[in-house]
């Protein structure tokens, strides 16, 4: 069994619901999981004392939220000695349109360049929409990335593709073949 920390930053609770999804499953494969908000004492705790990292945030405004940036900053060493991934909740992950998916890499290399942190594995997952929950400013960016994925953008929708959070819950507890024996994660190198 190899422990995963799981700390995320939510503006919306959507992240927050993926987490818990990613962490079920990763229990149901029998490894320990914590789950903690980046702005929580025990988050860096968990950290500290895992097998392996997932950190977790949403796309607003062009941008992952700025504690999560400063929570990957302040622990970036840490982050680093375990195998680790970035999951980033964004409804551009449900777009098939190819500029709005690249827009993806462009958040990406914009967290990269604020942070030391280089995580093995970066997963996009597809979020919602919930007009309902923001203010004016917010809802208006939000009908626009709507009508790029071609939905209503009044409407709450659900694009999370909760098998794929299942699939990739999988590939990262394969970095623990046997139960307690920690390999090193995929690309990452051996120290000479």
């Amino acid at each position: 069994m190899a422990r995963f920390s799981v700390a995320y930053a939510s503006s919306e609770g959507r992240t927050r619901l993926v987490v818990d999804h990613l962490a079920d499953a990763l229990r149901a494969q029998g490894h320990q999981v914590t789950v903690d908000d980046v702005g929580t004492p025990n988050a860096a705790e968990a950290v500290a004392l895992a097998d392996a990292v997932v950190l977790a945030g949403s796309i607003h405004g062009g941008r992952l939220q700025p504690r999560l940036v400063r929570f990957a900053s302040a622990h970036g060493v840490a982050l680093s000695e375990h195998p680790s991934a970035l999951m980033i909740v964004s409804m551009s992950a449900a777009s098939s349109d190819a500029t709005v998916r690249e827009r993806q890499h462009e958040y990406l290399a914009s967290f990269l360049a604020a942070t030391p942190w280089r995580p093995d594995v970066v997963e996009f997952v597809a979020g919602a929409l919930r007009p309902d929950t923001l203010g004016p400013l917010r809802r208006s960016q939000a009908a626009r990335v709507a009508r790029h994925v071609g939905v209503d953008p009044k409407g709450e929708v659900d694009f999370t593709d909760w098998g794929s959070v299942k699939r990739f819950a999988e590939s990262l507890a394969r970095w623990f073949p046997r139960v307690g024996v920690p390999i090193r994660a995929p690309g990452r190198q051996e120290p000479n």
